[in-house]
């Protein structure tokens, strides 16, 4: 396994505040992905996974904004940020939200990426309908975006987003049918549908590509935006056995921290950040 970093982890430094969190004290990050290829690269970690919310518009991008380096860099799409940006694919429901994934799997492309993570939806789009129309209607825009990508040999990593729970989100990829799809687990998104963290981690561990690992505080973990994150180790997650059961299922590849809800009062999410890729590195199997 690999040791990465999602730039999810610096959202409030680019001015995205989750509920509860405050602003820090200094001006957010221009939309540029070099604060946070720098904080990677000095903690020589191996992989990065960029949100493209934080990035400039997907043609922009070339080997001098992202140069070439150690790193394993991917992008990670969906995230609704700012306010009109898709929701993933929205559910199904929007054609908009298929072109311009589109646009950033050639830009992977271009870049010569392996893997992205992409979304489906979020929590805020999921609405009320069961679960079965929402799968049945997803079906179509997964397949035509693994059809891209396959072109381009770029696997598509979906994660679990709040949207739908483990069983489902199988159930779309292997309807969808295409051998590039795969699995972004996120392990705190299982809880918070309502998910047994380790049984949804058995589920997605044989087809998951990708990894955006969390620890988190006590509480209830459906409330808006989810349980408060700690650094990984300093919470009461049950970390060990998730990556104990990704380890028998044979994954290999990017185990990246993310900080997602950081609660309110001062938080220095860099240090968080670095005390998460020591603990990877204490922690992971060989």
């Amino acid at each position: 396994m690999k040791v990465g970093i999602d730039s999810y982890s610096y959202h409030r430094l680019y001015g995205e505040m989750r509920p509860g969190e405050e602003a820090p004290a200094r001006e957010p990050w221009v939309l540029l992905p070099d604060p946070v290829i720098s904080h990677a690269r000095s903690l020589f970690v191996d992989a990065l996974f960029l949100e493209t919310c934080y990035l400039p518009e997907p043609e922009a991008l070339d080997r001098t904004t992202l140069p070439a380096s150690h790193l394993q860099v991917g992008f990670s799409w969906g995230h609704p940020w700012p306010a009109g940006r898709h929701h993933g694919l929205d559910g199904g429901r929007s054609p908009a939200a298929e072109q311009e994934l589109a646009r950033w799997i050639s830009a992977a492309a271009r870049l010569r990426h392996s893997v992205m993570r992409i979304t489906l939806g979020s929590p805020a789009s999921r609405g009320t309908e069961p679960a079965s129309e929402l799968v049945a209607r997803l079906i179509g825009p997964v397949r035509r975006a693994a059809d891209t990508a396959g072109e381009h040999d770029l696997a598509l990593a979906i994660e679990n987003h709040g949207d739908l729970r483990a069983e489902e989100l199988l159930e779309v990829i292997e309807r969808a049918g295409r051998p590039n799809l795969g699995v972004t687990l996120d392990n705190v998104n299982l809880i918070r549908v309502g998910d047994d963290m380790l049984e949804g981690t058995r589920l997605l561990a044989p087809r998951t590509l990708l990894v955006q690992l969390k620890d988190h505080r006590p509480g209830e973990p459906t409330v808006p935006g989810g349980p408060v994150c700690t650094a990984l180790g300093e919470g009461v997650a049950d970390l060990a056995t998730v990556l104990g059961t990704l380890e028998a299922a044979a994954f290999a590849g990017p185990v990246c921290v993310e900080l997602a809800s950081l609660g309110g009062g001062e938080v220095d999410e860099l240090a968080m950040i670095e005390r998460s890729v020591a603990w990877l590195r204490r922690s992971l199997p060989a």
